[in-house]
């Protein structure tokens, strides 16, 4: 169980991000990287001394899920809509995110081996 800046119940210091929380929300990567960016804010803020009003909350966003189907087809289901084929594909299936998360790290996107 974690409170609104993902802090372990009853613990000050201990934080739990993805799968692992009670939050009542689909447990999928992306969620557990928007988890990490609040736990880390916060981990950052605490050592250096800042105040628990300072904290960042975590609020759960609109749910979506993208399956890829290939290379070029995808299914994404929106909060308003369900849609299927190569233009949802665009979204995820050319580098099923690799690119986007190597980028993120600070890592050359298109090299696969480091």
């Amino acid at each position: 169980m974690v409170d609104e800046h993902l802090r372990v119940k009853d613990r000050k210091n201990v934080f739990a991000i993805g799968d692992i929380t009670n939050i009542p929300e689909m447990k999928q990567g992306y969620i557990a990287e928007m988890h990490a960016n609040v736990a880390m804010k916060n981990i950052k803020m605490m050592m250096s001394g800042g105040k628990k009003k300072k904290m960042l909350t975590y609020k759960p966003g609109s749910e979506m899920a993208i399956v890829s189907l290939g290379r070029k087809d995808s299914l994404a289901q929106f909060p308003f809509a369900t849609v299927i084929g190569c233009l949802t594909g665009l979204i995820k299936s050319k580098d099923l995110f690799v690119g986007k998360t190597r980028k993120t790290r600070g890592l050359d996107p298109k090299r696969v081996q480091d």
